[in-house]
């Protein structure tokens, strides 16, 4: 019976101490997964707000806005929203995406917000949520200084124009009676299909046509504008928190004059 009894003994004890480490292994991978999984530092929710990461989407083809040094991707959208993440305490991360494939990734999840020189339309506003104006563009004619007989905007009529796929100069372009319009990938494409005559005629914003004309003076913007529009920045729909926090921001940034730097960094003035 006392044998018996040792042996009942041991068996529960060993039971005991299995239960135990099962408890311990448990708990040790809970940590691991929530403090210390390479994935805990990444942004698994993007959108909600409450990251540590703030996770931007945008185009470098659109200089001086977003565009590549490099590998680097910089520009005065960039610049903006790292001063937004060091105001929300957040780190920043960049994710390359092409234009018209930017809102169905802020739709998705995949990406907190966009960047990218971005106009606030009716369409757009269904589908994201739109911070405070941080700049007014305009929409330029490009066209050759010499052989073009593109004055105004009249002239457009039929011919072929190059535009940038899933911007505002692309809807403009599409109004206009029997054009052919002609989509690329980037705003530098549009300027080089221009300058080897491919295409009639360029519709592009302000900023980045006058980049690409200093670079570029076989080509000439039409003195008149075919619109004026405000770029803003794309939140995912409800995501008032973090709407609230970037807006906040770029009054600061007005304020304290971090604006006026960044204004004058990449465009040359002190206000636009």
């Amino acid at each position: 019976m006392a044998q018996s009894t040792r042996q009942q003994h041991r068996l529960a004890r060993l039971k005991w101490l299995s239960f135990a480490a099962m408890v311990v292994i448990l708990l040790g991978y809970m940590y691991w997964d929530v403090e210390l999984s390479p994935a805990a530092s990444t942004t698994k929710t993007a959108g909600s707000g409450l990251e540590k990461t703030l996770v931007l989407g945008t185009d470098p083809g659109f200089k001086p806005f977003e565009y590549k040094q490099g590998q680097e991707i910089v520009g005065f959208d960039i610049d903006l929203v790292r001063e937004i993440a060091k105001d929300t305490n957040r780190s920043l991360q960049i994710e390359e995406i092409a234009f018209d494939g930017l809102l169905p990734a802020l739709q998705a999840g995949r990406i907190d917000l966009i960047a990218a020189g971005m106009t606030v339309t009716p369409d757009r506003r269904k589908n994201a949520e739109f911070s405070h104006t941080y700049y007014t563009a305009a929409q330029k004619i490009i066209v050759p200084k010499t052989g073009s007989t593109i004055a105004t905007s009249d002239d457009l009529i039929g011919r072929r124009i190059g535009v940038q796929l899933g911007t505002t100069a692309d809807t403009l372009a599409h109004k206009i009676r029997g054009a052919h319009v002609v989509q690329l990938q980037s705003t530098a494409s549009v300027v080089q299909e221009l300058s080897s005559r491919r295409i009639d005629a360029a519709i592009m914003d302000d900023g980045p046509a006058q980049q690409y004309l200093a670079t570029n003076p076989q080509l000439f913007a039409l003195p008149r504008n075919l619109s004026r529009e405000d770029y803003a920045i794309a939140i995912k729909k409800g995501n008032s928190k973090l709407l609230a926090e970037v807006n906040a921001s770029i009054a600061a940034m007005k304020r304290d004059g971090r604006y006026d730097k960044l204004v004058k960094k990449h465009f040359g003035v002190a206000r636009l």
